[in-house]
C-alpha cells in the first residue's frame, strides 16, 4: 500500500538543467521524504513558447547523466501523451494510479503564474503542491492569486502537510540557489 504524498513530479524545460534544479529535487526529496521523484521535460509549455529545443532523446539523455547522483527517475511521459500542459499529465497519471500518492513539485517562480496554467483550479484541486522557495522571487505568498483563492489549502507546517491529502499546498523554505535556465540561455545568446 502505498502512503499519500510518497512520490515527487518535478517538470520543466529544464533548459538547460542547472545547480538550481540539482538544489530544489536534493532538498524537496529530502525534507518530504519520497520513496520516488520523477524528473519530467516539458514536451511543450504554453507560457514558454520561444525556447529551441533538443531532441526528446538527447534531453532525456542529458537529464539522465545530470541527475545520476541525485537517484530519480527522468521520464518521457509528456512527450510519449505529446501533452501540452500539466493539466493533461495529471489527468493521463490518475487513469493509473491514485494523485493523493504524488507531490507536484514547482518553484516559487511557477506559484506567481499558476493562475495562467490550463485547469489550475483541477491542478490545486487534486494535487498536493510544493512550492519551493526560489531566490529572487517574491517570498510574500500571501500576496499571490493562488493563496488568495485556495489559502485554506496552504498547511503552516510540513508535518501537516505530509499527513494531509490533497487539496493541500506547502512552501518549502530552502535557501535556494540565484539561478535560472532562461538567465544561461540569455548568456549564450549574446
Amino acid at each position: 500500500l502505498m502512503k499519500n504524498n510518497s512520490i515527487g513530479i518535478y517538470g520543466g524545460s529544464f533548459n538547460p538543467f542547472h545547480k538550481g534544479h540539482e538544489y530544489v529535487i536534493y532538498n524537496s526529496k529530502k525534507e518530504l521524504g519520497l520513496d520516488k521523484y520523477y524528473i519530467i521535460p516539458n514536451y511543450e509549455n504554453p507560457l514558454k513558447t520561444k525556447i529551441s529545443k533538443d531532441p526528446i532523446h538527447e534531453t532525456l539523455k542529458k537529464l539522465r547523466l545530470e541527475t545520476l547522483d541525485l537517484n530519480v527517475k527522468v521520464s518521457p511521459i509528456e512527450f510519449s501523451i505529446k501533452s501540452q500542459n500539466t493539466y493533461q499529465l495529471l489527468t493521463r497519471i490518475q487513469k493509473k494510479c491514485h494523485l493523493k500518492n504524488f507531490v507536484l513539485i514547482i518553484g516559487l517562480d511557477q506559484l506567481w503564474e499558476l493562475d495562467k496554467w490550463v485547469n489550475f483550479e483541477w491542478i490545486v484541486n487534486n494535487i498536493s503542491i510544493c512550492i519551493v522557495h526560489r531566490p529572487g522571487y517574491d517570498m510574500d505568498i500571501e500576496k499571490s492569486h493562488i493563496y488568495n483563492k485556495f489559502s485554506k489549502y496552504f498547511m503552516n507546517s510540513l508535518e501537516k502537510f505530509l499527513t494531509s491529502s490533497s487539496p493541500n499546498l506547502f512552501f518549502l523554505k530552502i535557501e535556494g540557489l540565484e539561478i535560472s535556465s532562461t538567465d544561461i540561455r540569455n548568456r549564450l545568446d549574446r
